[in-house]
């Protein structure tokens, strides 16, 4: 069954590509890099997987160096994502799906935010809303720690982007309190609290290269946290209860 799963990840994985190119904004007013570049169709054998990889070396999508490897990075890492699903939830084929569904989500939207520093609301939003609805299935979480957990992710992050606003300077985007909150709708508080710690450890491992680049007159680049929060909520996903178990020593 693992090895089937897995090929349909494969396949949604080229879903997920289409959803990349197409949810970000397409607008001039938007002042983030790349934006005008993406565009909105693609051909019908594109949607499969790693044709879209030759759709995208023979008519570049992003301005971009190697941007086309995205493409079938995005589709095995959904594959893996599905695999490892079957493997760690298959005596609930619910749970399974819900984890495969909302692991490609977050690698979905780290690579957006990768590209284009913008988390899209049009995927934040329905990802959180879904995790709500999923909440009472989940065997070990409740609803209200469902809630609970989606209330503390916008909580943690949305004072730092409003401050970041205040003083005009980008500290945070809306869009990372926005993941925080559907990555804890997902995990509840417990599990929220340790993916938001993992994606705090990368992301200022990031930040510390990126800054050490600074020092030695490397070009600026800004910093997209969607990435590090998405990594750290993949590891609380699939590992968090292993984790917490082998921390408390039981």
């Amino acid at each position: 069954m693992e090895l089937g799963f897995a090929i349909i990840g494969l396949f949604f994985g080229g879903l997920m590509n289409a959803v990349s190119d197409r949810v970000p904004p397409l607008h001039p007013e938007y002042d983030g890099p790349f934006i005008a570049q993406r565009p909105r169709k693609l051909e019908w054998w594109e949607y499969l997987p790693f044709a879209s990889f030759v759709g995208a070396r023979r008519s570049p999508r992003m301005q971009i160096a190697n941007g086309a490897w995205r493409y079938p990075a995005l589709e095995l890492l959904t594959a893996g994502a599905f695999l490892l699903a079957a493997m760690r939830f298959d005596d609930n084929i619910a749970v399974m799906i819900a984890v495969a569904l909302f692991a490609s989500s977050l690698i979905a939207l780290a690579f957006i935010d990768f590209e284009t520093k913008y988390l899209p609301f049009k995927l934040v939003w329905p990802t959180g809303i879904a995790a709500l609805a999923f909440a009472p299935f989940w065997p070990d979480l409740a609803w209200w720690q469902s809630l609970a957990g989606a209330a503390a992710g916008f909580a943690v992050f949305y004072p730092i982007y409003w401050l970041g606003v205040r003083m005009n300077r980008p500290l945070m985007g809306g869009g990372d309190a926005y993941l925080a909150a559907a990555m804890g709708a997902m995990l509840g508080l417990q599990m929220l609290f340790l993916g938001l710690y993992i994606g705090v450890l990368v992301g200022g491992l990031a930040g510390l290269i990126v800054l050490s680049g600074r020092m030695f007159g490397k070009h600026e680049r800004v910093i997209a946290y969607g990435p590090y929060l998405s990594i750290g909520g993949l590891v609380a996903l699939y590992y968090g209860r292993t984790i917490v178990d082998w921390v408390v020593g039981t």
